[in-house]
């Protein structure tokens, strides 16, 4: 049995730009210079201040920004590099484009990050860095990864592509870390539409991957523009990955409504945590320390199976019905046909990814959602599960 259908329709996610964003992006478009240019410095120097880490390089993707983090740390054929299996592809695309082996740890159940005794378990003579990913906004657990990385003088990035707003003990994720990657696709806390940034406290690690964003070259465009030189040097072998001036316009934009839009998201996040009381016995909750600030990209719940009468998919097409779009984040990478193949692994290695993979929902988070709207999900969330229950 399931809830009637309803005219009411909730998406998972809701994008609606901030009017000092329309304004950034028209100085740019007045401007004559749409490519890499002032709104990128503009940028990086804001991403800097709010991350209280001023070594910034803003680029196409965050997923070019993990692939450049671990070429400018050296990573290369031979290598490994310690992840987790519950993550969005790209962190284990950008190790196998290095030459390295991505090297599979299991996860902590509750919070969904990898864990820090599976991490060391797998640490081998070959092992060179552990890439740890901060899902839904939830940091890692950095208090044991940082001190077990400098125990085998491993580098520890992270994956910050859900994190940006986060905290562990007021810090930012690269206070802690010898870099982290975030993402600013269109679906992020902060957007540009495409983009990402590396953030180190390593200065040399930053000018080196922005000198590997524009072909290894020693002045981009608007350099030579502003300086009047035409002059320039390859100094190694680069690639295409920066970010034009009209992507960091948005981010700009962004990033001065993000401080409102996180206050919004805290407070639906509030009302899901207390709307969704009564059915604690058939889901789990997502995580929520004192001592974390949890950037809440994702509202993520995990569904007690054993407990109900239907699977992830079913309820998953149950909300759909009410009229209410829910999301799956992640399927672990393992069970992805190319990388099944390319691994050969077994799911008994890595129980708790797997069990999470069959039972996490992501449910409707942005900031111009309605409390009425979390009302409704929560009242949509209770009857399924409710009705299905053992």
């Amino acid at each position: 049995m399931t809830p009637a259908k309803s005219k009411t329709k909730i998406p998972l996610f809701d994008l609606k730009l901030a009017p000092g964003t329309i304004k950034e992006v028209n100085s740019v478009l007045k401007s004559g210079w749409l490519s890499s240019g002032p709104k990128v410095a503009a940028f990086e120097k804001a991403l800097g201040k709010e991350l209280k880490v001023p070594n910034v390089v803003v680029l196409s993707s965050g997923t070019a920004g993990l692939f450049l983090a671990l070429k400018a740390l050296d990573i290369k054929e031979g290598d490994e590099v310690i992840t987790t299996p519950f993550t969005f592809i790209a962190t284990i695309e950008v190790i196998l484009h290095t030459g390295a082996t991505p090297v599979l740890a299991d996860i902590d159940s509750k919070t969904l990050n990898i864990d820090p005794k599976a991490v060391e378990k797998r640490i081998t003579e070959r092992t060179k860095a552990v890439l740890a990913v901060d899902i839904a906004g939830y940091p890692a657990d950095y208090e044991n990864l940082v001190p077990l990385c400098q125990r085998h003088s491993l580098k520890l990035i992270s994956d910050s592509a859900h994190s940006f707003g986060a905290t562990y003990d007021k810090m930012s994720m690269p206070e802690m870390t010898d870099a982290s990657v975030y993402s600013f696709y269109s679906t992020k806390n902060l957007t540009s539409a495409e983009g990402g940034a590396v953030v180190s406290r390593n200065e040399k690690l930053t000018d080196k991957i922005r000198l590997l964003a524009k072909h290894g070259l020693t002045s981009n465009a608007y350099d030579r523009k502003i300086s009047g030189a035409w002059k320039y040097d390859a100094t190694l072998l680069g690639y295409k990955a920066n970010l034009s001036d009209i992507h960091a316009a948005i981010g700009l934009g962004e990033l001065g409504a993000f401080a409102a839009n996180q206050k919004k998201k805290e407070a639906l996040v509030k009302k899901y945590l207390s709307g969704l009381k009564s059915v604690a016995g058939l889901i789990t909750l997502p995580p929520s320390e004192e001592h974390f600030q949890h950037a809440w990209h994702l509202f993520i719940i995990q569904l007690e199976i054993e407990k109900l009468g239907l699977d992830r998919n079913q309820f998953i097409e149950d909300m759909l019905k009410t009229g209410i779009e829910c999301g799956v984040h992640y399927q672990p990478v393992f069970e992805l046909s190319y990388y099944s193949s390319l691994f050969s692994l077994s799911l008994d290695e890595f129980p708790d990814a797997a069990r999470a993979g069959n039972r996490v929902v992501s449910l409707p988070l942005y900031p111009t959602m309605k409390a009425s709207s979390v009302d409704a999900v929560c009242n949509a969330v209770s009857e399924i599960l409710v009705t299905n229950s053992r």
